[in-house]
């Protein structure tokens, strides 16, 4: 979801623009020294290959770094361009920088060779941003398949009818997000699994009246004795008589 950046809110660009820059040299230069010393093994005559690996890769890898980090840092800035322009992050800003980098670089070659590097830039980028979009619906979809089921039916209607009952007993409230937690199924669940694990770990209840659940019993001992002399005092008294 795009997110919306106000005027106020400080620009991380520059150092951004430095961190992609450097990030991508590193990774050029890495990637570079590998590819160029198997090669240059690879062409080194016998007994020399070593040798012949180390001097390729002197000297092809600072250059393959040094054209990462031009993409990298072309990359960010019009990256930062575009989300300074249209006051939202969103793949689309990822898009355009592509576009815009692969066309700069290959200026140089002619209108028609710019063309075909914007394209292919704006192409590899939205493949890129595809595959994270991707990504994250996945996780987001195996998130919700792990998420632990309700094991009582019965408690999560309860628990639902509940919530019900006491949202239309609340004032009306102004706060959108509170406003949508408390019709969140999600959170009756997470609730019904909390109260049906809290039943499942109460220890054992030696009396059968407790057990089966009152069973004419008024007091909290469970003893019908007890409940009696509960409710008895519970009755008012006019000077030490029942009225």
């Amino acid at each position: 979801m795009p997110r919306s950046l106000s005027v106020s809110e400080e620009d991380p660009c520059p150092g951004r623009i430095v961190a992609d820059a450097g990030g991508a040299f590193a990774v050029g230069a890495v990637g570079g020294s590998v590819f160029h010393f198997v090669k240059g093994v690879r062409a080194s005559p016998s007994g020399a290959r070593m040798t012949g690996g180390a001097q390729a890769l002197r000297m092809n890898a600072p250059r393959v770094g040094g054209a990462f980090a031009v993409w990298g840092g072309l990359f960010s800035a019009f990256n930062c361009a575009a989300v300074y322009a249209r006051q939202k992050d969103d793949p689309w800003n990822s898009i355009a920088a592509g576009t815009a980098t692969g066309g700069l670089l290959s200026v140089r070659q002619g209108l028609r060779a710019a063309a075909k590097s914007a394209a292919f830039g704006a192409a590899l980028v939205a493949l890129a941003e595809g595959m994270g979009i991707l990504a994250n619906r996945a996780q987001a979809a195996q998130a919700q398949r792990n998420r632990p089921s309700v094991h009582n039916p019965t408690l999560a209607a309860a628990i639902a009818n509940r919530g019900h009952f006491t949202q239309q007993n609340l004032p009306q409230v102004d706060d959108p997000i509170l406003s949508a937690a408390v019709d969140d199924p999600n959170l009756v669940d997470a609730v019904a699994n909390r109260v049906h694990a809290a039943q499942q770990n109460l220890p054992t209840v030696d009396d059968p009246a407790i057990a089966a659940g009152g069973g004419g019993v008024q007091g909290s001992s469970g003893h019908p004795t007890f409940g009696k002399e509960v409710e008895e005092t519970k009755k008012p008294k006019d000077n030490g008589r029942e009225i």
